[in-house]
């Protein structure tokens, strides 16, 4: 059986392939909030979402690879908040529950996509 590896050169067309598809398809759902002013606030939501997208594909990966508890508890936790950001994120366009958009929701939204682009660089390093 071959073993998958990946290399930066890998990771970085799974990254971009990710990227280009969410943003494909969000157009159509997200472009009246970025005309309406809500664009700063959908565009973290997008993101959020693009790398918690690459997180789990590349933690799948890595755990098909090694296949420990550990790194599945990781696909997990990148599972999570991706499903977090999708939720949210659809919850503008189909409203599911009452929603205010403050000053902490942007904070809030804005800390976790910090999370998600540290581990993102991380998995980019070489040390």
């Amino acid at each position: 059986m071959q073993q998958l590896h990946l290399d930066n050169k890998g990771k970085s067309k799974i990254l971009l392939l990710v990227s280009g598809v969410i943003i494909t398809g969000s157009v159509p759902l997200f472009m009246p909030h970025f005309l309406h002013g809500h664009g700063f606030h959908t565009g973290i939501h997008i993101a959020g979402i693009i790398l918690g997208s690459f997180l789990s594909i590349v933690g799948a990966i890595t755990y098909l690879e090694y296949k420990t508890t550990r790194l599945l508890l990781v696909l997990f936790a990148f599972l999570a908040v991706t499903t977090a950001e999708v939720l949210a994120a659809l919850n503008m366009v189909f409203l599911f529950w009452p929603s205010y958009s403050s000053i902490d929701s942007v904070i809030t939204h804005l800390l976790i996509l910090m999370m998600l682009t540290f581990f993102s660089v991380g998995i980019f390093r070489r040390d």
